[in-house]
C-alpha cells in the first residue's frame, strides 16, 4: 500500500527563473524504509522539504501533486498543514540544532512540541522520555532535559529527535542526513534507532543521504537522484546488483572504493 505518493513534481527557483527539481515520480510504500541518495545538489533535501511545504521562499513548486493518505498536501490550507506536520510527518533536519530553541531546556521545548499536538501531562511526557532516552543510549537522561541545545553534542540532539519521534509516532518520518558529521559509532547506533522504530511502529521511513553504506545498512527501496532529476529507482538487491546508470555506479564506487559492474 502506498502512503506517499509524488507525480510529475517540478519545483523551481524563482531567482534563476529555472526548474531545480523535474518531474519527479516516486512512492513510498507503507511500513517500508525507502533512501534517497545522491550528491550536494542533486535535489534529494528539496525534494523532501517539498513534501512538508518548508520551501525557501525563493523556491515554488509549478506544478505535480504530493499525495499523502489520500490528500493532496500541496492544495492544503497553511492550517491543515501545521496538523500534519510534526505529527503524521515528523521530520528529523539534517542540523538538528536548528530544530531547538536555544533560550528554552530540552525538556521544556521537547514538551512544546509534543503538547502543540496531544494532549499531554507533562509528568507521564517526562517519564516516557527519559525510559526511550535509557534505550538509546543517552546516558543521564535527567541531566540531559535540564540542559540547552548548544550543551548538547550533534550525535545526542539527533539521538533526542528521535526520541520525540518515538513519542509521537508518526505515519512517516523523513531523516534528512541524519549521520553526516557524526562519528562511525553514533552513525550505527542512530541507524539502529531507525530499524528499530520501523519494525516496531511499522513507521514508513524516508531517509536522505549521500552515502552508499548508508543505503546497505537500512534500505529496502532506493532513489537515486543527479541535477534535480529521478535517475534510477527500485529494491536495493536490483540497484546493487544491477545498476543501470552510470550515476549510481560513480557512487557506489566512491563509497566501497571498488568497481561497480552489471549484472547480465
Amino acid at each position: 500500500m502506498k502512503i506517499l505518493d509524488i507525480n510529475n513534481l517540478t519545483i523551481k527557483s524563482k531567482l534563476e527563473n529555472k526548474n531545480i527539481i523535474d518531474k519527479i515520480n516516486f512512492s513510498l510504500e507503507k511500513s517500508k524504509i525507502t533512501c534517497i541518495v545522491g550528491e550536494s545538489g542533486s535535489g534529494k533535501t528539496i525534494t523532501s522539504r517539498s513534501i512538508i511545504k518548508m520551501l525557501p521562499k525563493d523556491i515554488e513548486i509549478s506544478s505535480g501533486n504530493i499525495m499523502f493518505k489520500g490528500e493532496n498536501l500541496l492544495i492544503l490550507s497553511e492550517e491543515r498543514i501545521r496538523k500534519i506536520r510534526g505529527k503524521e510527518i515528523f521530520t528529523i533536519f539534517q542540523n538538528s540544532i536548528n530544530c531547538f530553541n536555544p533560550s528554552l531546556t530540552m525538556e521544556n521545548q521537547i514538551y512544546n512540541m509534543i503538547s502543540s499536538h496531544f494532549s499531554v501531562d507533562k509528568g507521564c511526557i517526562r517519564k516516557k522520555l527519559i525510559d526511550i532516552m535509557e534505550k538509546i543510549n543517552l546516558n543521564n537522561p535527567e541531566s540531559i532535559l535540564k540542559q540547552y541545545p548548544f550543551q548538547l553534542s550533534g550525535g545526542m540532539l539527533q539521538r533526542m529527535m528521535i526520541a520525540v519521534s518515538i513519542i509521537i509516532k508518526p505515519d512517516l518520518l523523513i531523516a534528512d542526513e541524519p549521520t553526516t558529521a557524526l562519528d562511525l559509532k553514533s552513525q550505527k547506533e542512530i541507524l539502529k534507532q531507525f530499524k528499530i522504530i520501523n519494525e516496531k511502529f511499522k513507521t514508513t521511513i524516508l531517509m536522505i543521504t549521500h552515502d552508499f553504506a548508508v543505503v546497505d545498512e537500512i534500505a529496502e527501496d532506493v532513489i537515486v537522484m543527479k541535477n534535480g532529476k529521478l535517475i534510477e529507482k527500485g529494491k536495493k538487491e536490483k540497484i546493487f546488483n544491477n545498476p543501470q546508470e552510470e550515476y549510481t555506479k560513480k557512487l557506489m564506487k566512491a563509497t566501497f572504493k571498488r568497481e561497480v559492474i552489471s549484472t547480465c
